[in-house]
């Protein structure tokens, strides 16, 4: 590489660190380096998913976000390179960023500003309390409690939760550190913020879970996990919220709120959207007595989805996803109704 294009990487890492700390009210304002010299069809990982993110954002690209350079990356790129005026042969080497980098700062290229940017208010959430449940903990608990109050039924207190397929990384861990980024998003528009955790060691059942934010009089809550399936090609996120049989008091606002994050959670971080749907067999559901959701926010059976889980800025969009749909469940002027059907 040469001395100009490490100098150049040396100051792509300043912006990548400036960034990472606001990236949840606004999106960047310069593009991130590929730790590679050239980019080409047929390679595979992160970069290549962080190239498709910021091509799909300037409408170069339109296709999912798979972190393979594919035929469509091939032909966005040529689309970019033509925008610059380079050699348009689909790869994406030292001179295509640097006309890259270059058309950001004189200004012909701009990430469009995500909606929490557009605007100056602050403490948006002044008032509310809303409780942030990250789910599970590093010693599972097996004993059994009471699924829902008033029925025979029973499930383990705190099942092990998943873990990820290439990573290793326990489903505990993404969680938290999720929910310390939505925490601050909260806190920062003047929510009151209730955590369920702060640590992983740590031992509290799911009804008992429930039974704090009642406690609390948390105004809505939000348990965070990752997913897992038997298949490893399966991606996505899913909203789970309470069901009419156990949870009639609470459905109608936790579907809305449940609407609000499932449209929100698909614009920041552009993972496919499995389902919203409700359950009957979640205990932290069926004891709770304020509205409640739960997001699992991707899988991390998936080899690729797993990266991207662990991965700092993409818990940063995860978070920002989360806090733009609590917003919106707040600023529906009237605290409009959901519909009564829970999309499929």
């Amino acid at each position: 590489m040469s001395p100009f294009l490490r100098r150049l990487a040396a100051l792509c890492c300043v912006f990548a660190v400036l960034l990472s700390c606001s990236a949840a009210f606004a999106a960047p304002t310069m593009p991130e380096i590929p730790s590679q010299e050239i980019l080409s069809a047929g390679d595979f990982g992160e970069d290549v998913e962080t190239l498709q993110t910021e091509l799909r954002a300037l409408g170069f690209y339109e296709g999912e976000i798979t972190g393979l350079f594919d035929g469509a990356t091939k032909q966005a790129v040529i689309r970019l390179q033509a925008f610059l005026g380079v050699r348009e042969d689909g790869a994406f080497g030292p001179l295509t960023f640097a006309a890259y980098w270059n058309a950001f700062e004189l200004g012909l290229l701009a990430f469009p500003e995500q909606q929490s940017a557009a605007s100056d208010e602050t403490d948006r959430l002044a008032g509310y309390t809303i409780g942030i449940d990250p789910g599970h903990q590093e010693t599972p608990d097996a004993e059994l409690e009471q699924m829902a109050p008033g029925v025979k039924r029973t499930k383990e207190r705190q099942s092990p939760g998943s873990t990820g397929v290439k990573t290793g990384v326990p489903e505990y861990k993404i969680n938290l550190l999720i929910a310390f980024k939505l925490r601050d998003l909260l806190e920062a528009e003047g929510a009151t913020v209730v955590l369920t955790r702060e640590t992983s060691d740590f031992s509290l059942s799911n009804m008992e879970r429930a039974l704090l934010m009642n406690e609390s009089g948390v105004d809505i809550w939000l348990r965070l996990h990752c997913d897992s399936v038997s298949s490893a090609n399966k991606s996505g996120a899913s909203v789970l919220i309470p069901s009419r049989a156990y949870g009639a008091a609470i459905y109608q606002e936790s579907l809305r709120l449940g609407q609000c994050v499932y449209e929100s959670f698909s614009e920041a971080t552009g993972a496919t959207m499995i389902s919203l749907r409700a359950l009957m067999d979640q205990t932290g559901f069926n004891w709770s007595e304020k509205p409640v959701i739960a997001v699992e926010m991707g899988m991390l059976s998936n080899p690729q989805e797993d990266i991207r889980l662990n991965r700092d800025s993409y818990q940063t969009s995860c978070a920002a996803g989360l806090f733009n749909g609590i917003l919106a469940y707040f600023e529906q002027s009237g605290g409009g109704s959901a519909e009564n059907e829970v999309p499929s």
